[in-house]
This record gives structure tokens, sequence and C-alpha cells, in this order.
């Protein structure tokens, strides 16, 4: 088998180098939107408690 010529083989390069840095960046989005989904579960909970607060406060 023959080798590639060095400017194929910087491109072949590069061009490894540009998917890897494309799936860490996925897998960082990933890590945030698990990261906002832990936290949205817990912020509706803490909204209804406000929500029922204020409408007390509306039937006053």
């Amino acid at each position: 088998m023959a080798k590639r010529s060095p400017h194929s083989f910087k491109k072949w390069q590069r061009e490894v180098k540009r998917k890897q840095k494309a799936q860490e960046k996925m897998a960082r989005r990933q890590g945030k939107k698990e990261l906002a989904n832990d936290t949205d579960t817990t912020d509706p909970a803490a909204g209804n408690v406000e929500g029922e607060g204020s409408e007390g406060a509306e039937e006053e």
C-alpha cells in the first residue's frame, strides 16, 4: 500500500481533529442539556409553591 502525500496526510489529520473537536462540543452540549433538565425538574416544584402563595394573596 502506498504512503499518502504529505499534503493529503496533513489534510486528513485536520479533518480527524475537526471531527474530534465537534464530538467533544456535542458532548458538552448534551451535558448542559442534562444539567438544565435536572434543574428544570426541581424548578417547577418551587414555582408551584410560589404560585400557590401568590394565589392566596389574590383571594384576600
